[in-house]
């Protein structure tokens, strides 16, 4: 009987220790856009002072190498509707910054006044969408709250429900 009572007693640890431990992302807890800064091309430090309160912003976690990234990005370039709706947060991790320079020269995004492009270097992005892949776009309202995230490269028809969210 004092073997049971153990066992029960472990049981009852056991369960309480593991339910206690959230799963949830960072980015479903609190819903709000997060604070960041990111390291421009030209080396300086932007923030979320760069958004427009007037536009939804779409985060674009990518590699400046990457083939998805950049098929990605030429879509968006192809669609006005991002541009009249959106501000573009694209967001390197750890990379060189030259390499993120040589991507911004290549698609010509110094043309694109929706468009910023920083490195992460505090890496405080990895960690709050979890990406396992690239790109990753996260869509947050102009109330800047989290509406859609999609893993992978999203379709038109996707970015424009996204848009209209």
């Amino acid at each position: 009987m004092k073997k049971f009572g153990i066992i029960i007693l472990l049981l009852s640890i056991n369960f309480v220790a593991f339910s206690q431990y959230d799963t949830t992302p960072p980015y479903l807890k609190s819903k709000l856009l997060p604070a960041f800064k990111l390291l421009s091309v030209d080396s300086t430090v932007f923030s979320e002072n760069v958004l427009d309160s007037s536009k939804q912003t779409i985060f674009m976690l990518f590699h400046p190498e990457c083939d998805h990234c950049q098929q990605q990005l030429e879509l968006i370039l192809s669609m006005p509707e991002i541009a009249q709706k959106a501000i573009l947060i694209m967001i390197s991790g750890e990379e060189p910054l030259y390499k993120n320079r040589a991507f911004y020269k290549k698609n010509h995004l110094e043309k694109y006044g929706y468009i910023h492009l920083g490195k992460d270097f505090k890496y405080f992005f990895g960690g709050f969408f979890q990406p396992n892949t690239v790109p990753v776009l996260a869509f947050y309202n102009k109330q800047r709250t989290f509406t859609i995230m999609k893993r992978g490269n999203a379709e038109k028809q996707f970015l424009l429900d996204a848009l209209n969210k």
